[in-house]
C-alpha cells in the first residue's frame, strides 16, 4: 500500500511537472513573438527616419538637379524627380518613395509593413497557442494511458497477492485436515473412526481438487487453449450436475427451490455450465447467513434471451462492485480477515464461460435482500420440446 501511495504521489509531481513545462515553452514562444514583433517595428521605425533624413538631404542640397517642382514637409524644392525616386527606391525594398500629380512626395509601404507585422504577431501567437494546446492534449493523454495502466499494474499486483492468500488458504486448510483425519486413523485404528478420518480426508481432497479446477479453468479459457464442444442438452439436466459437483453440506440445500421446465434445453457444454451454476450456487451459500441460505433456481424464455437465474437472500452485492466482481482473483474485503473460503476465480469464470457460450452474465438486487444473477441466452440457444 505505501509504495502504491508513493508511485502515485511521483506520477502526480511528474504530470504536474509535465503540465507547468508545456506551459512555460509555450508562455515563452509568445513571449519571444512579441519581442521579435517589437524589434521589427523599431527596424520600420528607423528605415522610415533613415529615408525621410535621406530624402530631406537629397532635396536641400541639390544632388538630382532639374526643373520639376516638388513638395516635402511643406516645402517646395526643384530637382530631377525620375532619378531622385529611382535612386532612393533601388535601395529600399520595404518602403518607396512617390510623388503625386501635384509633384508631393510620400514615404508609402510604411502602413503595410505595420499592419504586415501585426497580422504575423497574431498568427504566430494563434500557431503557438495552438501547438501548446495540442501537445499539452497529447500529453495529457499519455499521462492519462499511463496513470491507467499504472492502476491497472497495482491494481492487477494487489489481486494477485490477494489471490496468493486465497490460494494458500484454499490449499493449506484441507492438505492440513486430511493430514489431520489420517493421523487420527493411524493413532485409533477402530472401523467406525477410521470410516469418519476417510470420509473427511475425502471432502478435502475434493475440496482440494475443486480449487485446482478452477486455476486450471481460468488459464485453459485465459490462453485460449480449447475449443467447446456445444449440444443440445436439458437445463435440468445442468441444474442436477451443478448440484452434485457443488459438494456442500446438505443442510445448506434445505430450502433451494427448483423451478425449471423438464423439457427445456439449452444449447452448450454441459460441464462448463454445470460449473457456472455450481459457482452461482457455491456463492449464494457462501455470502448468506448462516442457517439461513434461501435460494432458487428458475428459467425462463424472453422475448429475445433465455435465462438461467440463481437468487438468493444473502448480504448482496453493492452496485459499485458488480462491474469488478468478474474480474480474475477480485474478491471484496481483506484476505486476512475474511472468514468465507474462496479464490477470487468463481464470477470470473462464470462470466468467461458465458462469453463463450456468446450468452452474457447479469447481475442484480432481488427484493427485499440478496441477489439475481443470471445467465441469458441468446434465444435460438434456448427451446422447448
Amino acid at each position: 500500500m505505501r509504495s502504491k501511495r508513493s508511485l502515485q504521489i511521483g506520477m502526480m509531481l511528474v504530470t504536474a511537472y509535465l503540465i507547468l513545462a508545456v506551459i512555460w515553452w509555450t508562455w515563452s514562444l509568445i513571449a519571444y513573438g512579441q519581442k521579435t514583433v517589437a524589434l521589427e517595428q523599431s527596424w520600420l521605425n528607423r528605415d522610415l527616419a533613415h529615408v525621410e533624413t535621406r530624402l530631406e538631404l537629397l532635396l536641400r542640397t541639390q544632388a538630382y538637379p532639374g526643373q520639376d517642382a516638388v513638395q516635402w514637409k511643406n516645402s517646395t524644392y526643384t530637382c530631377h524627380t525620375a532619378q531622385l525616386l529611382g535612386d532612393l527606391n533601388d535601395n529600399e525594398h520595404h518602403l518607396r518613395v512617390q510623388a503625386d500629380d501635384q509633384g508631393r512626395l510620400s514615404i508609402q509601404g510604411f502602413q503595410e509593413e505595420i499592419q504586415n507585422i501585426e497580422q504575423r504577431k497574431k498568427s504566430n501567437k494563434t500557431k503557438w497557442l495552438a501547438e501548446g494546446m495540442t501537445l499539452g492534449a497529447l500529453l495529457i493523454g499519455i499521462l492519462i494511458v499511463l496513470w491507467s495502466n499504472l492502476n491497472n499494474i497495482l491494481r492487477l499486483n494487489q489481486q494477485q497477492t490477494n489471490f496468493l492468500l486465497a490460494v494458500t488458504h484454499e490449499l493449506k486448510t484441507p492438505i492440513a485436515a486430511a493430514k489431520l483425519a489420517i493421523e487420527t486413523a493411524l493413532k485409533r485404528p477402530e472401523k467406525e473412526v477410521n470410516e469418519r478420518m476417510l470420509v473427511l480426508s475425502k471432502q478435502n481432497m475434493n475440496r482440494l481438487a475443486k480449487t485446482m479446477d478452477k486455476v486450471l479453468l481460468a488459464t485453459r479459457i485465459e490462453n485460449k487453449v480449447f475449443a467447446i464442444e456445444r449440444e443440445w442438452i436439458a437445463v435440468s439436466d445442468v441444474i442436477n450436475e451443478a448440484l452434485n459437483q457443488a459438494q456442500v453440506n446438505p443442510e445448506s440445500l434445505q430450502n433451494l427451490s427448483v423451478d425449471v421446465p423438464s423439457n427445456l434445453y439449452v444449447f452448450g457444454e454441459m460441464n462448463m455450465l454445470a460449473t457456472a451454476i455450481q459457482n452461482l450456487i457455491s456463492n449464494s451459500i457462501k455470502y448468506s447467513e448462516e442457517n439461513c441460505v434461501i435460494i432458487n433456481i428458475e428459467s425462463k424464455l424472453g422475448n429475445d434471451f433465455g435465462f438461467i437465474w440463481v437468487i438468493d437472500q444473502g448480504y448482496g452485492i453493492a452496485g459499485s462492485e458488480r462491474k469488478m466482481v468478474v474480474k480474475k482473483f477480485y474478491r471484496v474485503g481483506d484476505e486476512h480477515t475474511r472468514a468465507q473460503q474462496g479464490t477470487g476465480l468463481g464470477l470470473y469464470l462464470v462470466n468467461q464461460i458465458a462469453r463463450l457460450h456468446g450468452a452474457k452474465l447479469l447481475i442484480e438486487d432481488h427484493q427485499p435482500r440478496g441477489t439475481s444473477i443470471g445467465l441469458a441466452f441468446k434465444l435460438q440457444d434456448f427451446r422447448m420440446e
